[in-house]
């Protein structure tokens, strides 16, 4: 996205509500917000949590007791926007759209080793203003945030590693996509849009943007498992992995709350604001 010349834009601020549109194009109805700020051109940058080392497994304890260690852990974040305004507790907005004004927004996709703490940058810089944000949302979508289909047939998340149940090492599998599988009441009057299910959002934070430094998302993978049954993961015939289809039998507690906490806007995600992105 691009930030509008002064002279068109809405000097009280506008939301992104052309989230039909591709994520590398900005128009009229969709733009960060001036009031008060200076406009600012920064880098930005995703990574896993500060306690992984690289090119090594990341090993826990869940909080239901299973012993984890991950081997792979691949998250595609689309794009990340930041908002003036956290909504109201309890307020169910009809759109994906936050409240109030946004003020800063990065729209090149990244792939993120969540097993590596080394920011991954994101290839383009990203907009904003130096208001305070107090919410920010991340994307997992590869294109049109409301294209029911993924054109890119890539998953979202990929996950790879081992747990012990009962003394027995289970390796598992799972490779999440968002795309028609996620639309399981089409597109019929009431539906839920395809958006809120690529759309990570509120996630707090209080931070500015600066004339210095770059935008960090550090997303931690032992927090996907929270509240995950993981003895009940499905043996296949490639060994126990996690559904991705939610209208098949095999879409249990496991699978299930897997992907409610890909979307969980607590500290999963933790954006910051760093001096160096390295």
């Amino acid at each position: 996205m691009r930030v509008l010349p002064a002279p068109e834009r809405n000097r009280a601020g506008c939301k992104p509500v052309g989230l039909g549109l591709l994520l590398s194009t900005l128009l009229l109805t969709s733009c960060v917000g001036t009031t008060g700020g200076d406009i600012v051109d920064f880098d930005a940058a995703a990574a896993g949590p500060k306690d992984a080392i690289a090119g090594e497994p990341l090993s826990f304890m869940s909080d239901r007791g299973f012993p984890v260690e991950l081997t792979r852990a691949t998250l595609h974040v689309g794009a990340m926007y930041l908002d003036q305004s956290f909504p109201v507790s309890g307020s169910q907005s009809p759109t994906c759209i936050l409240p109030g004004t946004y003020v800063a927004e990065v729209t090149q996709g990244v792939d993120v080793d969540l097993l590596d703490p080394t920011p991954a940058k994101f290839p383009s810089q990203g907009h904003g203003t130096t208001l305070e944000a107090v919410a920010g949302q991340v994307w997992l979508t590869h294109g049109d945030v409301n294209a029911s289909v993924d054109p890119s047939g890539r998953p979202i998340l990929s996950l790879e590693g081992t747990t012990t149940i009962t003394g027995e090492d289970r390796p598992f599998s799972a490779t999440i996509t968002i795309s028609s599988n996620r639309q399981s009441s089409g597109v019929t009057a009431g539906a839920d849009p395809i958006c809120k299910e690529r759309i990570v959002s509120p996630i707090a934070t209080r931070l500015s943007v600066q004339q210095e430094g770059g935008l960090l998302l550090r997303i931690d993978p032992r927090l996907l498992f929270t509240n995950v049954d993981l003895s009940a993961l499905p043996l296949t015939s490639t060994g126990y992995a996690f559904s991705d289809d939610p209208g098949s039998n095999t879409y249990t507690q496991p699978s299930l709350n897997l992907y409610q906490n890909l979307h969980s806007g607590g500290s999963l995600y933790t954006f910051s604001w760093v001096s160096h992105l390295e």
